[in-house]
């Protein structure tokens, strides 16, 4: 039995599974109110699936990239409970889990978008599956340049983000003359999440509970280190074109 918590965006989600699939699964928004309704959540998720605390066999999170606030919440409540109930914990990306829900032909570009600062989107880029490069956190132009460098015949994309940038990324890449297909525009999914931890426990591809960290891949936004590195791909993604 599985207890799987996805926070990292407005829209959080909680999943008991256990070997045959999911038993339940409730989502909601939390509207700035995480910190004081997810464990209320969690239990009665736990109830509904008639599971206890206690007889959990292990922990899934989703570990972010999204909201800096409410990814700490969920990975540090679980990582709590693995530590005190003493079973295995598994860390899932935000981008591995909305990746696994698209289905795309063989030699395709994925691409998983999530919603970062104005203007910038964390971004991964999958093909056959696998990701072929890592989570990082770019500008719309930067972004488009590394699709097109992949030279993709069709450009598949997923993730949240797509709900407030898919018509820019889409016009930038179809005039360069990339076809792209809207896979789907939903946030991570605590399913998704406990499936994909079910598999990398079986494997004992298990983490840490004392050292599994949020995916952080920005500082905050008073740090102006973010804006220079982001000024500073553009200007070699211009010195490639």
């Amino acid at each position: 039995m599985i207890l799987a918590v996805e926070t990292s965006s407005d829209l959080c989600s909680i999943a008991v599974i256990d070997e045959k699939g999911l038993l339940v699964q409730r989502a909601f928004r939390h509207r700035m109110h995480l910190s004081e309704r997810l464990v209320n959540d969690i239990q009665e998720v736990l109830d509904d699936a008639a599971v206890t605390l206690s007889s959990l066999k292990a922990l899934a999170v989703g570990i972010g990239p999204g909201s800096f606030t409410g990814v700490r919440i969920g990975v540090m409540t679980m990582k709590t409970w693995a530590d005190m109930l003493q079973i295995p914990i598994c860390g899932i990306s935000a981008h591995d889990a909305v990746a696994r829900e698209c289905q795309v032909e063989e030699g395709e570009l994925l691409v998983s978008v999530i919603r970062a600062r104005p203007g910038s989107v964390y971004a991964r880029l999958f093909q056959n599956d696998c990701p072929v490069t890592e989570p990082e956190i770019l500008s719309l132009e930067v972004l488009c340049t590394e699709i097109a460098m992949r030279e993709s015949p069709v450009v598949n994309l997923c993730g949240e983000g797509l709900i407030r940038y898919s018509d820019e990324i889409c016009l930038a890449l179809n005039r360069d003359g990339i076809a792209t297909r809207l896979c789907s525009t939903r946030p991570p999914s605590s399913r998704i999440i406990g499936e994909m931890a079910r598999v990398r426990i079986k494997a004992g591809m298990v983490d840490d509970a004392m050292t599994l960290a949020p995916l952080y891949l920005a500082p905050p936004p008073i740090d102006p280190s973010v804006e220079v590195r982001v000024r500073l791909r553009e200007a070699k993604a211009r010195e490639r074109g």
